[in-house]
């Protein structure tokens, strides 16, 4: 059987090289935008900004059920459980779409990483325990950007970028993909281990990795979807 070209295929591969540096320009800027509001706000000092203020309010509005879940989103997206939770998700994938699958494991893995060079070059401490009676034992001064929103924020991301470069719609992984990265970020100050701009730090920085990565990769994950379209159809 001899493979022909479809206009959907045809549409993908129209990607002109002034697109693709527009992009890799936008995720750069957001990085660097990321890491400033990172140095802005640990020189000014969380008291100052706030922030410290938000952290303190929500330690006085807590129930039990609430500080259940924060607990369970902090076990989910935290370093032990959340790479299992991605490659079995990445395993289900495999069997349907393996473009796919490396998409999602692929750029989660670099948004969620990136969030490591913030937290070295910032340095920012963590909330103070005992101002915002802190749920969790967090003591080392790499509160920005958050981890587990990152986490949160990279998978989403990584899941739409995965659809658009298998043409399919996005709609669905917005609607319930933004409403969960909200959610982890809320726990994270829930908990009292972050700040509000560790959180939203932590979205721009797996925003911009997944674009980043998705426009470096995005040539060999079509050849590997276009190459698997074609043996699906033999």
């Amino acid at each position: 059987m001899i493979p022909t070209a479809t206009p959907e295929t045809n549409t993908r591969r129209a990607d002109p090289g002034s697109h693709r540096i527009a992009l890799v320009l936008a995720g750069i800027i957001v990085l660097v935008a990321g890491l400033t509001l990172g140095f802005v706000v640990t020189a000014i000092g969380a008291t100052r900004t706030g922030e410290l203020d938000i952290d303190v309010a929500i330690a006085h509005h807590r129930s039990g059920a609430l500080t259940t879940l924060a607990m369970l989103i902090n076990v989910a997206c935290g370093t032990l459980v959340a790479p299992l939770v991605l490659l079995a998700a990445c395993g289900i994938l495999w069997t349907r779409s393996r473009s796919a699958a490396l998409a999602l494991g692929g750029l989660t893995i670099v948004g969620w990483l990136s969030v490591e060079i913030g937290k070295a070059v910032v340095h920012r401490p963590r909330p103070p325990a005992a101002a915002v009676h802190a749920l969790v034992a967090e003591t080392a001064a790499d509160s920005y950007p958050s981890g587990h929103t990152a986490f949160a924020a990279a998978t989403v991301f990584a899941v739409v970028a995965a659809l658009v470069l298998t043409g399919r719609r996005t709609r669905l992984a917005w609607l319930i993909g933004l409403p969960v990265v909200a959610a982890v970020g809320v726990s994270r100050l829930y908990l009292g281990v972050h700040y509000l701009t560790d959180v939203v730090a932590s979205v721009l920085f797996a925003g911009a990795s997944v674009l980043l990565a998705a426009v470096v990769a995005r040539p060999f994950l079509l050849r590997f979807h276009d190459g698997e379209s074609r043996r699906s159809r033999e």
